[in-house]
């Protein structure tokens, strides 16, 4: 490529991406369009926070967010995912725990597919040896600690619904996100629930999971309790296997 060629294309980018460069006519156009497919992009990854929030309001945080955060990846769908931290230092706590909450859904819905792990597999495995057992959970799970009432404001809207006022919590409340076949799910977590699967995620042996518990303050024994636990995220698609 000719350096007068190069230099012209270095040019063009910087003109439309809004860095100076030469002042070609007809480069506004390209220009608002870039622009606009990158709006585009940040409302299907975060409808229902545009929806929150409004077109016009969530315009005018796309183009601010586009200045701090120029798109550098090859693929469109990577554009918004810093979306939730620039909130946090730019924005109320309820927008930025919205947008945290609304990417993990994506984030769910694009994951790979998995099966969960039967549970007649571990039916056959010999008591002595389950406290050396570790699992693998599906792809797409996130564990989120939220300080809003954002999920219930989002299954509000999602639905159509006039949401109920966001509330700032006293102490974080615990959810996890996952795609069990074709849907996303999520739930609130007790946290003794989420540390477990913390533990769990991390690699860490049964065993260990279980002894986790000896300090929390739980309805039934800690044995017991995780057992139940399991049983849930068996059926629920969570846990899709054993590592080796």
């Amino acid at each position: 490529m000719s350096t007068g060629l190069a230099t012209l294309q270095a040019d063009v980018q910087a003109a439309i991406l809004g860095q100076g460069g030469t002042a070609l006519p007809g480069l506004d156009i390209y220009r608002s369009a870039y622009r606009l497919r990158l709006t585009e992009a940040l409302a299907a990854d975060y409808p229902v926070l545009r929806r929150w929030l409004g077109g016009a309001r969530f315009d005018e945080l796309a183009r601010d967010y586009l200045e701090a955060h120029p798109s550098r990846h090859f693929s469109i769908r990577w554009f918004g995912r810093a979306l939730p931290e620039y909130l946090e230092r730019q924005g109320p706590l309820e927008w930025a725990e919205m947008a945290r909450f609304e990417w993990a859904l994506s984030l769910a819905f694009d994951c790979a597919d998995s099966k969960p792990l039967a549970p007649e597999t571990l039916a056959g495995i010999p008591p002595q040896d389950w406290p050396r057992l570790r699992f693998t959970v599906c792809p797409g799970f996130s564990l989120l600690r939220l300080r809003t009432s954002v999920p219930h404001v989002w299954k509000a809207l999602q639905a159509g619904e006039d949401p109920p006022r966001c509330r700032v919590l006293s102490t974080p409340t615990a959810w996890m996100v996952w795609r069990q076949g074709l849907r996303q799910f999520f739930r609130s977590l007790s946290e003794a629930e989420a540390e477990c699967l913390v533990r769990l995620e991390s690699g860490a042996a049964f065993g260990e999971v279980c002894a986790g518990l000896s300090g929390c303050d739980l309805p039934t024994d800690a044995a017991r309790q995780i057992a139940l636990w399991l049983r849930r995220w068996l059926k629920d698609g969570v846990v899709t296997g054993l590592r080796g």
